[in-house]
Protein backbone atom coordinates (compact mmCIF):
# COMPACT_ATOMS: atom_id res chain seq x y z
CA UNK A 1 0.00 0.00 0.00
CA UNK A 2 1.16 3.27 -1.01
CA UNK A 3 2.34 5.02 1.67
CA UNK A 4 1.87 9.14 1.75
CA UNK A 5 4.69 11.38 2.65
CA UNK A 6 5.61 14.58 2.60
CA UNK A 7 8.10 14.36 -0.01
CA UNK A 8 5.58 13.18 -2.14
CA UNK A 9 2.53 15.61 -1.59
CA UNK A 10 3.66 19.01 -3.27
CA UNK A 11 0.73 21.08 -2.16
CA UNK A 12 2.17 23.73 0.49
CA UNK A 13 1.68 22.61 3.88
CA UNK A 14 2.66 23.42 7.66
CA UNK A 15 4.67 20.95 9.34
CA UNK A 16 4.68 20.39 13.39
CA UNK A 17 3.37 18.08 16.02
CA UNK A 18 -0.44 18.59 17.92
CA UNK A 19 0.25 19.96 21.27
CA UNK A 20 -1.91 17.77 23.39
CA UNK A 21 -2.75 17.72 27.57
CA UNK A 22 -4.74 15.06 29.49
CA UNK A 23 -5.34 17.18 32.07
CA UNK A 24 -6.96 20.52 32.06
CA UNK A 25 -7.72 22.92 34.36
CA UNK A 26 -11.03 24.30 34.39
CA UNK A 27 -12.36 27.74 36.45
CA UNK A 28 -15.82 28.20 36.16
CA UNK A 29 -17.19 32.11 36.62
CA UNK A 30 -18.65 32.96 39.93
CA UNK A 31 -17.37 30.06 41.84
CA UNK A 32 -13.88 28.76 43.01
CA UNK A 33 -13.62 25.34 42.31
CA UNK A 34 -11.30 23.89 40.34
CA UNK A 35 -11.93 20.64 38.40
CA UNK A 36 -8.84 18.24 37.36
CA UNK A 37 -10.15 16.82 34.55
CA UNK A 38 -8.68 13.84 32.70
CA UNK A 39 -9.18 13.10 28.79
CA UNK A 40 -10.81 10.08 28.37
CA UNK A 41 -13.02 8.10 30.62
CA UNK A 42 -12.75 3.99 29.56
CA UNK A 43 -15.35 2.49 31.49
CA UNK A 44 -18.68 3.07 29.15
CA UNK A 45 -20.30 -0.19 27.15
CA UNK A 46 -19.77 0.71 23.17
CA UNK A 47 -21.94 0.76 20.48
CA UNK A 48 -20.22 1.25 17.20
CA UNK A 49 -21.92 4.48 15.43
CA UNK A 50 -19.82 4.94 12.49
CA UNK A 51 -19.62 3.16 9.40
CA UNK A 52 -16.27 3.31 7.93
CA UNK A 53 -13.68 1.18 6.06
CA UNK A 54 -10.55 1.31 4.42
CA UNK A 55 -8.84 -2.03 2.04
CA UNK A 56 -12.47 -3.81 2.61
CA UNK A 57 -12.06 -4.13 6.48
CA UNK A 58 -13.91 -2.47 8.98
CA UNK A 59 -12.76 0.26 10.27
CA UNK A 60 -12.60 0.34 14.60
CA UNK A 61 -14.09 3.79 15.14
CA UNK A 62 -13.82 5.47 18.03
CA UNK A 63 -10.77 3.99 18.86
CA UNK A 64 -8.35 4.82 21.41
CA UNK A 65 -4.56 5.70 20.20
CA UNK A 66 -1.76 8.50 21.06
CA UNK A 67 -3.78 9.27 24.25
CA UNK A 68 -6.81 10.31 22.78
CA UNK A 69 -10.53 8.83 21.56
CA UNK A 70 -10.13 8.98 17.92
CA UNK A 71 -13.61 9.31 16.19
CA UNK A 72 -11.91 10.00 12.81
CA UNK A 73 -8.63 8.31 11.03
CA UNK A 74 -5.37 9.59 12.18
CA UNK A 75 -2.15 10.44 10.78
CA UNK A 76 -0.53 9.35 13.95
CA UNK A 77 -0.82 5.51 13.04
CA UNK A 78 1.90 2.92 13.73
CA UNK A 79 2.84 3.23 10.00
CA UNK A 80 5.91 5.30 10.08
CA UNK A 81 6.58 8.88 8.00
CA UNK A 82 3.11 8.47 6.59
CA UNK A 83 0.64 11.90 6.28
CA UNK A 84 -1.99 10.03 5.60
CA UNK A 85 -5.31 9.01 7.67
CA UNK A 86 -5.62 5.54 8.77
CA UNK A 87 -7.46 3.54 11.36
CA UNK A 88 -6.99 0.06 13.26
CA UNK A 89 -8.98 -3.02 11.76
CA UNK A 90 -8.29 -4.69 15.11
CA UNK A 91 -8.70 -3.27 18.92
CA UNK A 92 -6.25 -4.91 21.71
CA UNK A 93 -9.37 -4.34 24.09
CA UNK A 94 -12.59 -4.09 23.42
CA UNK A 95 -13.57 -2.21 26.72
CA UNK A 96 -11.34 1.04 26.85
CA UNK A 97 -11.46 0.71 22.65
CA UNK A 98 -7.00 0.58 22.99
CA UNK A 99 -6.25 0.29 19.09
CA UNK A 100 -3.93 -2.23 18.06
CA UNK A 101 0.15 -1.15 18.08
CA UNK A 102 1.10 -3.41 14.88
CA UNK A 103 1.38 -1.58 11.12
CA UNK A 104 -0.06 -4.72 9.87
CA UNK A 105 -3.54 -3.55 11.78
CA UNK A 106 -3.70 0.16 10.26
CA UNK A 107 -5.80 0.59 7.12
CA UNK A 108 -5.88 3.72 4.76
CA UNK A 109 -9.53 5.26 5.38
CA UNK A 110 -11.87 5.08 1.91
CA UNK A 111 -13.99 8.08 1.42
CA UNK A 112 -16.84 6.85 3.59
CA UNK A 113 -14.61 7.90 6.69
CA UNK A 114 -14.77 11.85 8.44
CA UNK A 115 -12.93 13.87 7.63
CA UNK A 116 -11.26 12.01 3.87
CA UNK A 117 -13.41 14.38 1.58
CA UNK A 118 -15.04 17.56 1.25
CA UNK A 119 -18.60 17.55 2.65
CA UNK A 120 -21.58 19.21 0.09
CA UNK A 121 -23.67 22.22 1.35
CA UNK A 122 -26.69 19.64 1.43
CA UNK A 123 -24.31 16.75 3.14
CA UNK A 124 -24.01 19.66 5.94
CA UNK A 125 -27.44 20.44 6.25
CA UNK A 126 -28.52 16.59 6.73
CA UNK A 127 -25.52 15.84 8.95
CA UNK A 128 -26.49 18.23 11.71
CA UNK A 129 -30.11 17.39 11.12
CA UNK A 130 -29.23 13.72 12.19
CA UNK A 131 -27.24 14.73 14.67
CA UNK A 132 -29.77 16.70 16.36
CA UNK A 133 -32.39 13.36 15.93
CA UNK A 134 -30.23 11.23 17.59
CA UNK A 135 -28.97 13.59 20.68
CA UNK A 136 -32.34 15.17 21.00
CA UNK A 137 -31.65 16.05 25.10
CA UNK A 138 -28.03 17.69 23.96
CA UNK A 139 -28.48 18.76 20.01
CA UNK A 140 -30.64 21.28 18.61
CA UNK A 141 -30.35 22.27 14.91
CA UNK A 142 -30.83 25.83 14.09
CA UNK A 143 -31.83 27.64 11.21
CA UNK A 144 -29.33 30.78 10.55
CA UNK A 145 -31.30 32.00 7.48
CA UNK A 146 -30.65 31.29 3.70
CA UNK A 147 -27.75 32.47 1.24
CA UNK A 148 -28.85 34.36 -2.26
CA UNK A 149 -29.32 30.82 -4.19
CA UNK A 150 -31.58 30.46 -1.43
CA UNK A 151 -29.39 27.45 0.01
CA UNK A 152 -29.96 27.35 3.67
CA UNK A 153 -27.58 28.39 6.24
CA UNK A 154 -27.93 25.64 9.29
CA UNK A 155 -26.19 25.14 12.58
CA UNK A 156 -26.33 23.03 15.60
CA UNK A 157 -26.80 24.17 19.06
CA UNK A 158 -24.92 21.92 21.47
CA UNK A 159 -25.71 21.74 25.10
CA UNK A 160 -27.16 19.85 28.42
CA UNK A 161 -30.75 19.88 28.49
CA UNK A 162 -30.99 21.58 25.24
CA UNK A 163 -34.98 21.44 24.65
CA UNK A 164 -35.24 23.33 27.78
CA UNK A 165 -34.88 27.10 28.28
CA UNK A 166 -30.68 27.64 28.80
CA UNK A 167 -30.07 27.21 32.57
CA UNK A 168 -29.57 31.49 33.86
CA UNK A 169 -25.94 32.27 33.41
CA UNK A 170 -24.93 29.71 31.35
CA UNK A 171 -22.66 31.04 28.83
CA UNK A 172 -23.16 31.15 25.18
CA UNK A 173 -20.06 30.41 22.41
CA UNK A 174 -20.37 30.91 18.82
CA UNK A 175 -17.96 28.73 16.16
CA UNK A 176 -18.74 29.64 12.34
CA UNK A 177 -16.45 28.84 9.42
CA UNK A 178 -16.35 29.29 5.33
CA UNK A 179 -17.30 32.81 5.75
CA UNK A 180 -15.29 32.97 1.95
CA UNK A 181 -16.46 30.06 -0.18
CA UNK A 182 -13.06 29.00 -1.21
CA UNK A 183 -11.63 28.50 2.42
CA UNK A 184 -13.63 25.52 3.54
CA UNK A 185 -10.62 23.94 6.36
CA UNK A 186 -12.91 25.32 9.04
CA UNK A 187 -16.04 24.40 7.66
CA UNK A 188 -14.93 20.80 7.82
CA UNK A 189 -13.41 21.50 11.31
CA UNK A 190 -16.56 22.51 12.65
CA UNK A 191 -18.68 19.94 10.67
CA UNK A 192 -16.42 17.16 12.62
CA UNK A 193 -16.53 18.79 15.91
CA UNK A 194 -20.51 19.02 16.32
CA UNK A 195 -20.13 15.64 15.81
CA UNK A 196 -16.83 14.72 18.29
CA UNK A 197 -19.08 16.94 20.89
CA UNK A 198 -21.94 14.66 21.21
CA UNK A 199 -20.28 11.64 20.09
CA UNK A 200 -17.69 11.94 22.92
CA UNK A 201 -20.41 13.03 25.72
CA UNK A 202 -20.10 10.48 28.87
CA UNK A 203 -16.95 8.96 26.89
CA UNK A 204 -14.57 12.03 27.25
CA UNK A 205 -14.95 13.90 30.58
CA UNK A 206 -13.54 17.18 29.30
CA UNK A 207 -16.23 16.96 26.28
CA UNK A 208 -18.91 15.75 28.99
CA UNK A 209 -18.12 18.72 31.21
CA UNK A 210 -17.90 21.53 28.15
CA UNK A 211 -21.29 20.55 26.83
CA UNK A 212 -22.26 20.38 30.54
CA UNK A 213 -21.90 23.84 31.14
CA UNK A 214 -21.81 25.87 27.86
CA UNK A 215 -24.49 26.48 25.19
CA UNK A 216 -22.75 25.83 22.26
CA UNK A 217 -24.12 26.83 18.44
CA UNK A 218 -21.63 25.77 15.71
CA UNK A 219 -22.51 26.96 11.81
CA UNK A 220 -19.85 25.07 9.17
CA UNK A 221 -20.50 27.61 6.68
CA UNK A 222 -22.11 31.02 6.28
CA UNK A 223 -21.09 31.08 2.76
CA UNK A 224 -22.74 28.26 0.71
CA UNK A 225 -22.81 29.50 -2.89
CA UNK A 226 -18.89 30.78 -2.61
CA UNK A 227 -18.58 27.12 -1.86
CA UNK A 228 -19.80 25.93 -4.96
CA UNK A 229 -18.01 28.06 -6.94
CA UNK A 230 -14.90 27.35 -5.40
CA UNK A 231 -12.42 24.69 -6.54
CA UNK A 232 -10.14 22.00 -4.51
CA UNK A 233 -6.58 22.35 -4.54
CA UNK A 234 -7.01 25.89 -5.40
CA UNK A 235 -4.50 27.84 -2.62
CA UNK A 236 -5.64 31.51 -3.38
CA UNK A 237 -8.68 33.27 -4.99
CA UNK A 238 -9.56 36.95 -4.50
CA UNK A 239 -12.43 37.12 -6.79
CA UNK A 240 -15.99 35.78 -7.83
CA UNK A 241 -14.74 33.00 -10.00
CA UNK A 242 -12.79 31.63 -6.65
CA UNK A 243 -15.79 31.30 -4.78
CA UNK A 244 -14.35 34.25 -2.04
CA UNK A 245 -17.44 36.17 -2.66
CA UNK A 246 -21.21 35.27 -2.48
CA UNK A 247 -23.76 35.25 -5.05
CA UNK A 248 -24.26 38.81 -4.73
CA UNK A 249 -20.28 39.60 -5.55
CA UNK A 250 -20.14 40.63 -2.25
CA UNK A 251 -17.30 39.89 0.08
CA UNK A 252 -19.18 38.87 3.29
CA UNK A 253 -16.72 39.89 5.70
CA UNK A 254 -16.70 43.61 4.60
CA UNK A 255 -20.19 44.01 4.51
CA UNK A 256 -21.11 44.43 8.47
CA UNK A 257 -21.64 47.70 9.97
CA UNK A 258 -18.94 49.31 11.38
CA UNK A 259 -18.11 51.62 14.46
CA UNK A 260 -18.99 54.43 12.24
CA UNK A 261 -22.73 53.20 12.28
CA UNK A 262 -22.84 52.63 15.79
CA UNK A 263 -25.87 55.42 16.47
CA UNK A 264 -27.49 53.99 13.88
CA UNK A 265 -31.30 52.68 14.25
CA UNK A 266 -31.64 48.85 13.96
CA UNK A 267 -33.41 48.98 10.76
CA UNK A 268 -30.89 51.34 9.27
CA UNK A 269 -27.75 48.78 9.72
CA UNK A 270 -29.79 46.15 7.85
CA UNK A 271 -30.35 48.20 5.02
CA UNK A 272 -28.13 47.38 1.64
CA UNK A 273 -26.41 43.90 3.38
CA UNK A 274 -26.61 40.72 1.79
CA UNK A 275 -28.80 37.95 2.36
CA UNK A 276 -26.14 36.17 4.77
CA UNK A 277 -24.91 38.97 6.72
CA UNK A 278 -28.09 39.78 7.43
CA UNK A 279 -28.88 36.27 8.88
CA UNK A 280 -25.99 36.36 11.29
CA UNK A 281 -26.29 39.70 12.13
CA UNK A 282 -29.95 38.41 13.37
CA UNK A 283 -28.24 35.35 15.02
CA UNK A 284 -25.56 38.32 16.58
CA UNK A 285 -27.89 40.40 18.11
CA UNK A 286 -30.84 38.15 18.86
CA UNK A 287 -28.62 36.21 21.45
CA UNK A 288 -26.64 37.35 24.74
CA UNK A 289 -23.26 35.85 23.18
CA UNK A 290 -20.20 35.64 24.87
CA UNK A 291 -17.60 34.33 23.02
CA UNK A 292 -17.41 33.34 19.80
CA UNK A 293 -14.84 32.51 16.60
CA UNK A 294 -14.71 32.90 13.03
CA UNK A 295 -12.55 30.28 10.71
CA UNK A 296 -11.12 31.21 7.69
CA UNK A 297 -8.15 30.00 5.82
CA UNK A 298 -5.08 31.97 3.66
CA UNK A 299 -2.81 32.02 6.65
CA UNK A 300 -1.99 30.39 10.04
CA UNK A 301 -2.63 33.04 13.23
CA UNK A 302 -5.25 34.13 15.20
CA UNK A 303 -6.36 37.74 15.03
CA UNK A 304 -8.32 39.96 17.61
CA UNK A 305 -10.00 43.39 17.24
CA UNK A 306 -9.75 45.37 15.98
CA UNK A 307 -9.73 45.37 11.80
CA UNK A 308 -10.77 48.48 10.71
CA UNK A 309 -8.09 50.70 13.12
CA UNK A 310 -4.63 49.39 14.92
CA UNK A 311 -6.03 50.98 18.35
CA UNK A 312 -6.26 48.57 20.88
CA UNK A 313 -10.00 47.48 22.47
CA UNK A 314 -10.64 48.01 25.79
CA UNK A 315 -10.19 44.44 25.86
CA UNK A 316 -7.04 43.85 24.39
CA UNK A 317 -5.17 41.98 26.93
CA UNK A 318 -8.30 39.32 27.11
CA UNK A 319 -8.11 39.34 23.05
CA UNK A 320 -4.66 38.35 22.90
CA UNK A 321 -4.86 35.80 25.58
CA UNK A 322 -8.17 34.06 23.66
CA UNK A 323 -6.11 33.99 20.31
CA UNK A 324 -2.78 32.71 22.39
CA UNK A 325 -5.08 30.60 23.71
CA UNK A 326 -6.10 28.77 20.57
CA UNK A 327 -2.16 29.11 19.07
CA UNK A 328 -1.06 27.16 21.97
CA UNK A 329 -2.40 24.91 21.95
CA UNK A 330 -2.73 24.16 17.88
CA UNK A 331 -0.68 22.12 16.25
CA UNK A 332 1.32 24.67 14.39
CA UNK A 333 0.37 28.07 14.81
CA UNK A 334 2.54 29.42 17.78
CA UNK A 335 5.56 27.89 16.27
CA UNK A 336 4.87 29.24 12.15
CA UNK A 337 7.45 27.48 10.48
CA UNK A 338 5.06 27.03 7.46
CA UNK A 339 3.21 29.31 5.27
CA UNK A 340 5.59 31.06 2.80
CA UNK A 341 3.38 34.67 2.49
CA UNK A 342 2.94 35.46 6.03
CA UNK A 343 4.74 35.00 9.72
CA UNK A 344 3.22 36.12 12.96
CA UNK A 345 5.16 35.97 16.32
CA UNK A 346 3.46 33.58 18.31
CA UNK A 347 1.01 32.97 15.88
CA UNK A 348 -1.46 35.63 16.73
CA UNK A 349 -1.64 39.42 15.20
CA UNK A 350 -4.08 42.31 15.86
CA UNK A 351 -6.37 42.81 12.83
CA UNK A 352 -5.37 45.85 11.45
CA UNK A 353 -1.47 45.28 12.46
CA UNK A 354 -1.84 42.61 9.60
CA UNK A 355 -4.01 44.11 6.99
CA UNK A 356 -6.91 46.72 7.57
CA UNK A 357 -10.46 46.10 6.38
CA UNK A 358 -13.62 47.30 7.16
CA UNK A 359 -16.72 45.77 7.46
CA UNK A 360 -15.66 42.93 9.24
CA UNK A 361 -18.00 40.36 11.60
CA UNK A 362 -15.28 40.52 14.39
CA UNK A 363 -15.06 44.17 14.92
CA UNK A 364 -19.08 43.95 14.35
CA UNK A 365 -19.85 41.27 17.27
CA UNK A 366 -17.11 43.45 19.62
CA UNK A 367 -18.68 46.90 18.70
CA UNK A 368 -22.78 46.11 18.59
CA UNK A 369 -22.70 43.50 21.49
CA UNK A 370 -20.64 42.38 24.56
CA UNK A 371 -19.39 38.94 22.52
CA UNK A 372 -15.53 38.97 22.25
CA UNK A 373 -14.97 37.32 18.87
CA UNK A 374 -11.38 36.26 17.41
CA UNK A 375 -10.64 35.19 13.82
CA UNK A 376 -8.55 31.83 13.32
CA UNK A 377 -7.06 30.96 9.89
CA UNK A 378 -5.93 27.23 10.17
CA UNK A 379 -3.89 26.81 6.63
CA UNK A 380 -1.72 28.68 4.11
CA UNK A 381 -3.37 27.02 0.98
CA UNK A 382 -7.01 28.36 1.35
CA UNK A 383 -8.48 25.41 0.16
CA UNK A 384 -5.78 22.15 0.32
CA UNK A 385 -5.92 18.60 -1.05
CA UNK A 386 -8.43 16.26 1.35
CA UNK A 387 -5.10 14.49 2.33
CA UNK A 388 -4.69 17.64 4.49
CA UNK A 389 -7.80 17.36 6.48
CA UNK A 390 -7.42 13.99 9.22
CA UNK A 391 -4.21 16.46 10.04
CA UNK A 392 -5.91 19.34 9.90
CA UNK A 393 -8.37 17.88 12.34
CA UNK A 394 -5.52 16.72 14.44
CA UNK A 395 -3.81 20.60 15.03
CA UNK A 396 -6.98 21.92 15.89
CA UNK A 397 -9.09 19.24 18.15
CA UNK A 398 -7.26 21.12 21.46
CA UNK A 399 -7.73 23.90 20.51
CA UNK A 400 -11.47 23.96 19.62
CA UNK A 401 -11.73 22.32 22.78
CA UNK A 402 -9.74 24.81 24.88
CA UNK A 403 -11.44 27.66 23.43
CA UNK A 404 -14.99 26.65 24.68
CA UNK A 405 -13.03 26.58 28.13
CA UNK A 406 -12.18 30.10 27.93
CA UNK A 407 -15.74 31.42 28.46
CA UNK A 408 -15.26 30.11 31.96
CA UNK A 409 -13.29 32.57 32.55
CA UNK A 410 -14.09 36.03 34.90
CA UNK A 411 -17.41 36.85 36.55
CA UNK A 412 -20.65 36.38 35.73
CA UNK A 413 -23.57 37.52 37.21
CA UNK A 414 -27.44 38.65 37.50
CA UNK A 415 -28.51 42.07 38.36
CA UNK A 416 -32.26 41.81 40.51
CA UNK A 417 -33.71 44.91 41.64
CA UNK A 418 -35.61 45.06 45.15
CA UNK A 419 -37.87 42.98 44.30
CA UNK A 420 -35.65 40.25 42.66
CA UNK A 421 -37.25 40.87 39.27
CA UNK A 422 -33.91 40.60 36.53
CA UNK A 423 -33.67 43.54 34.71
CA UNK A 424 -32.89 43.73 31.28
CA UNK A 425 -30.32 46.35 29.51
CA UNK A 426 -28.72 47.15 32.98
CA UNK A 427 -25.07 48.43 32.07
CA UNK A 428 -22.52 47.08 34.10
CA UNK A 429 -19.27 48.11 34.27
CA UNK A 430 -15.94 45.94 36.20
CA UNK A 431 -13.60 48.21 38.29
CA UNK A 432 -10.35 47.59 39.84
CA UNK A 433 -7.78 49.99 41.80
CA UNK A 434 -6.66 51.76 38.34
CA UNK A 435 -10.39 52.04 36.43
CA UNK A 436 -12.79 50.38 34.22
CA UNK A 437 -11.64 47.30 33.49
CA UNK A 438 -12.78 46.31 29.83
CA UNK A 439 -15.72 47.25 28.06
CA UNK A 440 -19.47 48.41 29.64
CA UNK A 441 -21.65 45.34 29.44
CA UNK A 442 -25.67 45.69 29.14
CA UNK A 443 -27.88 42.71 30.92
CA UNK A 444 -29.62 39.86 29.16
CA UNK A 445 -33.11 39.94 28.54
CA UNK A 446 -32.86 37.58 31.82
CA UNK A 447 -31.02 40.13 34.04
CA UNK A 448 -27.62 38.18 33.34
CA UNK A 449 -24.13 39.33 32.28
CA UNK A 450 -20.91 37.93 32.08
CA UNK A 451 -17.00 39.21 31.66
CA UNK A 452 -13.94 37.56 30.61
CA UNK A 453 -11.28 38.57 32.52
CA UNK A 454 -7.54 37.61 33.71
CA UNK A 455 -6.61 37.37 36.76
Amino acid sequence: EEIVTEENVTEEIVTGETVTGEQRRMQFSGVLSVCILVAARLSWSFVDTEVCSGRDKKCEIPFLFDGHLHFECSTKSPVPGDIIGRCPTRLLNQQTRQASLQASDWVKCSSNCPLTSYTSNSEIVSHLQALAEEYPQLAQAVHVGKSVLGQSIVGLRVTRGVSQERALLKPKVRYSGNMHGNEPVGREMLNHFAEVLLRGYGRVDFITELVDSTDITIIPTINPDGFDRATAGKCSGEDFKSGRLNEGRKDINRDFPTWRDVNRSRDDLYEDRQPETKAMMDLILSEPWVLSANYHDGAVVAAYPYNDYRDASRDNQVFRHLARTYAGYHGTMAKQPGCTRFWFEDGTTNGADWYSLTGGMMDFSYLFTDCLEITLELSCCKYPSTYYLNREWERNRESLLQLLLQVHRGVKGLVLDQSGRHIESAAVLVMNTEGPVGKMMTTSSRGEFWKLLLP
